[in-house]
């Protein structure tokens, strides 16, 4: 009974993953609801089965996909089994969660442009095509926003600047496909935390989230990158540096929804509340940076008192 068990839940776990994945490429609109959780039956099965038995998942998953999809799907579905071997490997290891997210985004972003070379051959033609397909959907959401009545003078202006805002992207590209591994990476593990409960002590050394903050150092890179913006004559560094403050600056939004999440706790704030402020947050670009000035200045204000709480007593006299 107990093997019929394990081969269900295995066949259970394959087809999840492989739904979420091919749903999530086939609709690109569903693919930010549903591709950040496709490791993530892979993760409960062998976490509750064995991690063998999940790289099993991984790899019939990765054989099936070669032999009805083609060989460049199944590359992009191993970046999810890559994710799910990187989580089974260092869950428990890495004890500090900014430590985990850190390495798996920086592997899976590693392995992600190792895969763009591999498609493309060169940087030069990956560079290309992007930017062709940015300048596309630019063209495409311009039309659209025409058609719903937007005015000429707007139409021309985004028109006029559509070129600027692609290469834009393109430069911040790096931090962009960071911070989404690192999105993913956070959005499984907490999900796995509330899957297994019992094991988050053995996971984390931090009991909630509410209580996260970023090392000190962190903003010291802060500096030097804000400083980097201003070399002249250097355009290799500049993207370097803007990549950074980007990626630093989501460490400290980070922070800020710590220590937002934590009064919200403190004070019992219904939930009706918090869920409509975080929708203010993340859809008005004030609040965003408020947010960030928030966990930025919570390194010397100690907001939660957490400096003041990890005292000895004849320390806190």
């Amino acid at each position: 009974m107990q093997r019929v068990e394990v081969v269900s839940r295995f066949f259970l776990a394959l087809t999840s993953s492989a739904f979420l994945f091919i749903g999530g490429v086939s609709l690109p609109s569903l693919g930010v609801v549903l591709l950040p959780f496709v490791a993530q039956p892979i993760l409960v099965f062998g976490l509750k089965y064995g991690v063998g038995a999940g790289l099993g998942v991984v790899c019939l998953a990765f054989l099936l996909l070669v032999v009805f999809a083609g060989e460049e799907l199944a590359l992009v579905y191993g970046i999810f089994g890559v994710l799910a071997g990187l989580l089974f490997g260092l869950l428990g290891r890495l004890r500090a969660i900014e430590q985990l997210v850190l390495a798996v985004a920086a592997a899976l972003s590693a392995l992600t442009a190792a895969l763009g070379l591999y498609f493309y051959g060169s940087w030069p033609a990956l560079y290309q095509d992007l930017r062709a397909g940015l300048m596309q959907q630019m063209t495409a959401a311009v039309q659209v926003q025409e058609k719903m009545g937007l005015s000429q003078e707007s139409f021309e202006l985004i028109k006029n600047q559509g070129p600027q805002i692609v290469e834009m992207i393109l430069q911040l590209l790096p931090a962009l496909i960071f911070l989404s591994f690192g999105f993913i990476a956070l959005i499984n593990v907490l999900y796995l935390c509330r899957r297994f409960p019992e094991r988050r002590a053995q996971w984390f050394a931090l009991r909630y989230l509410r209580e996260w903050t970023g090392p000190e150092a962190l903003v010291w890179v802060l500096i030097a990158s804000g400083f980097a913006l201003f070399i002249p004559g250097l355009a290799a560094v500049r993207v370097i540096a803007l990549n950074l403050l980007v990626i630093i600056s989501a460490c400290y939004f980070a922070q800020g929804l710590a220590v937002i999440a934590f009064f919200f706790h403190k004070n019992n704030v219904p939930r009706f509340l918090r869920g409509l402020t975080y929708v203010l947050i993340l859809l008005q670009q004030i609040f965003t940076l408020l947010v960030v000035g928030l966990g930025l200045f919570d390194l010397w204000g100690d907001f939660r008192r957490l400096k003041k709480n990890n005292l000895t007593p004849s320390q806190a006299s």
